[in-house]
């Protein structure tokens, strides 16, 4: 699930990824960095920061406290954020995850960034397109 960002050269991973999507999705990058701000003040990533990811501009892996920090900027489970930083900057692949295509994975990273509002959203409209598969005749 990597990709070259055109304008820099720079190969993007998944957390870089992640952020994008939570970016696409419209939580803007100053939303994400006045998130990131742990409950009991811990540091949070600055708005610059969360745009050179989504980018690919971070070249070095993101200190176990700042990856904290992203989780909470992208509203994201920090077991995906720590699994999607280790598969950018180490080349690693969650074992979870290797089974499925690089749509599969996609997709789930593209849901594991969503709001939880959305993600029930998407998780009805997949249920009612199933649904509406069973119950239409099969065109031949």
């Amino acid at each position: 699930m990597t990709g070259i960002n055109a304008k820099s050269g720079q190969v993007l991973g998944k957390l870089s990824d992640m952020v994008a999507a939570a970016q696409q999705a419209g939580t803007s990058y100053g939303k994400m960095a006045a998130d990131s701000i742990g409950p009991a003040g811990e540091r949070g990533m600055s708005k610059a920061f969360f745009q050179r990811l989504a980018t690919g501009g971070v070249l070095t892996a993101p200190k176990p406290e700042e990856l904290e920090a992203i989780a909470r900027g992208i509203r994201g489970p920090i077991r995906l954020v720590k699994e999607a930083a280790a598969s950018q900057w180490l080349e690693w692949e969650s074992v979870e995850l290797s089974g499925y295509d690089d749509d599969m994975r996609h997709i789930i990273i593209r849901a594991a960034a969503m709001d939880p509002r959305d993600r029930r959203r998407l998780r009805v409209m997949l249920d009612a397109a199933e649904e509406a598969e069973r119950e239409s005749p099969a065109a031949s």
